[in-house]
């Protein structure tokens, strides 16, 4: 086997670090040719050919990277990057922390080698990979026949929900079956707009790249901007991170939560939120502070989302940063504005704005600095919001603004993806600050819903402000517009890819269809 011994151990040591994952079959099989002996030196050289090329594509395949279709199919979007970002992305996959310990392995497999046979330590390793997890489920098993008795003493069947890491392959893929096929049953429907005295507008403001462990990160949970909440969802779960994914479960969240390839197909009228707002009597218009052509998402919100009209003019406003592409991202507060000041002079009793702002995303760039801190574009991305609101307030007029993030910026990266990659969906990505705001409404206290919710419950939430106008009562008691709301399972989904959250644990479903515990603490 040679020098190939220090392949093998270097894996089993990123696998130990849950850096990789490590298919103990394929690499067994790869060990097995690894060692075979060759007859010459022809041999050999083609041999060592060939297990170059296997080694490669067995790295990548036991790899949490996306799996290598995806990549090409994706490979237009990366050709737009700007070098400087790529050469930013590149550097994030090097952690000195591991390479100094492939460093130090690799020193030590040198002095070893010379006396001990190496091999026969690899495949010591991958039989103890391949029996480990055997000898886990036993241990397991004994642990939970010891307190069986308690808990069923204890509690009752609805009492006592099982770990999710426990679970067979085969019983996770029946509850993501059964799941959906509850959620193809629930819808929200948003009634007239009464005709109590008290018009007003509905503001939704969608947000990228921003989540409960970004704001952590850069230090910023308790910021200003989350304070002007009146209603604040602290367990809501996009479901996606990706923005054009999002935009589509955000546009259809008066239905159910849908698979992934689900998004792309046809869907019921019913389910379009601002088709049913519309009929409610709220004039929609769409609002960007981009131009919406990267990832497709212009097509993503007028088609698959159900946008009934085309985005309003966003070319007068000022430039504030420049995209991963090079393409301008509009100041929010000079976008916001400028579309406030027309909805001043607009007729219409009630207005409905989508608006979506990547002014966080990754990769983003200050024109005025070259920054691309997320903690700085944050503080001018809540100082516009804040800004914005603060006009609406001073004109009187009475708004409901909703702010929903798409997904996160994944700041802080983890062992399976490096900062800023989102291909696998973990909460700490897709579990985001939603709020909702009353502006000019008295309202009494503000209030917090700690229940694991999507979109189904803040529609819900909206369509009973519809239907009980906050702005038509000297006095706004909120816990009957968010009591006994409908809960969703955290289950988010891209491409392939699938996390189940229950609580701190999760289990990730790869594209391959294999199940494997994720612990969110990585």
């Amino acid at each position: 086997m040679g020098w190939w011994s220090a392949y093998f151990f270097a894996k089993l040591l990123l696998f130990a670090g849950g850096y990789i994952n490590f298919d103990v079959w394929w690499n067994l099989l790869f060990a097995v040719f690894t060692a075979l002996p060759a007859r010459n030196d022809r041999q050999k050289f083609t041999k060592d050919i060939i297990a170059s090329v296997l080694s490669v594509v067995l790295l990548y395949h036991d790899s949490w990277l996306p799996p290598l279709g995806r990549v090409l199919s994706q490979a237009g979007a990366l050709s737009d990057f700007t070098l400087p970002y790529l050469m930013e992305l590149l550097g994030r996959f090097f952690n000195l922390k591991v390479v100094l310990q492939l460093i130090i392995m690799l020193a030590i497999y040198a002095l070893l080698k010379r006396k001990l046979r190496m091999a026969t330590f690899v495949f010591i390793g991958i039989f103890a990979v391949m029996l480990g997890p055997l000898f886990a489920q036993r241990v397991q098993a004994i642990g939970r026949s010891d307190t069986n008795a308690m808990v069923t003493s204890r509690a009752t069947s609805t009492d006592v929900q099982p770990d999710i890491r426990t679970l067979s392959a085969g019983a996770l893929n029946q509850q993501l079956k059964d799941f959906y096929a509850q959620e193809q049953h629930r819808q929200v429907r948003f009634s007239h707009v009464t005709a109590d005295g008290a018009p007003y507008d509905i503001i939704i403001l969608h947000v990228c790249s921003l989540s409960w462990d970004d704001l952590d990160d850069a230090g910023k949970r308790n910021d200003p901007l989350l304070q002007r909440f009146n209603v604040t969802f602290t367990h809501f779960n996009s479901a996606a991170s990706y923005s054009g994914p999002a935009a589509i479960r955000l546009l259809r969240g008066n239905c159910g939560q849908t698979e992934h390839k689900s998004l792309y197909d046809t869907a019921s009228p019913d389910c379009f939120v601002l088709n049913g707002l519309q009929a409610a009597g709220f004039v929609p218009q769409w609002l960007m502070n981009h131009d919406g052509h990267f990832g497709n998402f212009f097509a993503d919100v007028r088609d698959r989302g159900g946008m009934p009209v085309r985005p309003e003019d966003n070319s007068g406003a000022g430039v504030e940063q420049r995209s991963f592409d090079g393409t301008p991202i509009y100041d929010d507060y000079s976008v916001l504005s400028r579309w406030w000041q027309k909805r001043q002079q607009n007729p219409a009793e009630h207005v409905v704005l989508y608006y979506n702002t990547i002014s966080l995303h990754d990769g983003n760039k200050l024109e005025s600095n070259g920054s691309s801190d997320y903690a700085q574009r944050f503080d001018l991305f809540a100082r516009d919001l804040n800004h914005f609101m603060d006009d609406v307030q001073r004109s009187g007029r009475r708004v409901i603004v909703i702010v929903i993030p798409e997904h996160g910026a994944a700041l802080r990266g983890d062992r399976r993806q490096i900062q800023g990659l989102r291909e696998i969906p973990t909460a700490a990505i897709t579990h985001v600050p939603v709020g909702v705001t009353l502006i000019n409404a008295s309202v009494q206290s503000p209030i917090n819903v700690d229940v694991p919710i999507s979109y189904l419950a803040v529609n819900e939430v909206l369509s009973r402000l519809i239907a009980d106008n906050p702005f038509a009562k000297p006095s706004v008691v909120l816990d009957s517009y968010v009591s006994s709301l409908p809960q969703t399972e955290s289950i988010a989904e891209n491409e392939g890819t699938v996390v189940l959250s229950q609580g701190q644990q999760a289990m990730m479903r790869t594209p391959d269809g294999a199940w494997s515990a994720w612990d969110s603490r990585m």
